[in-house]
């Protein structure tokens, strides 16, 4: 390269074209009767969901449970690759889901942590109150699955 060339490309920057942090993940819910607006606000507690959800049917045009979402994942420094990464599996209400995308870390069940999975988890934490002690079918505290507050449950939200 001549000096003339390394003057023209000195005016600008280069920059990559991926981005780390963008994300497609599958949530698979079992509820037919569970809505986009409730998952969405689940998600929206983890991450930034860019645009409207897309249900993926099966061969048969059959929806099957599968919601597809671009999100953006949340800056942290304390987490896997650097970002905030949306638990693994969760419940709305009595309704159980599961959501995996790419580059997806390890995630245990039993403690919500990331890293490790149930079957080598020491935690004795309740996922539900906080508390040591118990586990969450154990817990007796009334705790919202969707906006995380104490005092109510999932279908009075």
């Amino acid at each position: 390269m001549d000096k003339k060339d390394e003057q023209f490309v000195r005016d600008f920057e280069v920059l990559g074209c991926y981005h780390d942090n963008f994300r497609v993940v599958i949530v698979h819910l079992y509820d037919p009767f569970l809505g986009d607006d409730d998952v969405t606000a689940f998600l929206l507690r983890h991450v930034s969901v860019i645009g409207q959800p897309e249900r993926i049917l099966d061969s048969r045009n059959v929806w099957a449970g599968k919601r597809k979402y671009r999100v953006k994942l949340r800056s942290d420094a304390r987490g896997a690759g650097g970002f905030h990464h949306p638990p693994a599996s969760f419940s709305l209400g009595a309704s159980r889901a599961y959501l995996y995308y790419q580059n997806q870390p390890k995630f245990c069940r039993r403690c919500r942590g990331f890293g490790h999975q149930a079957a080598e988890c020491r935690g004795n934490e309740c996922v539900v109150c906080g508390a040591f002690g118990h586990v969450a079918r154990e817990c007796r505290k009334k705790v919202c699955t969707l906006c995380e507050t104490e005092g109510h449950l999932f279908k009075n939200c």
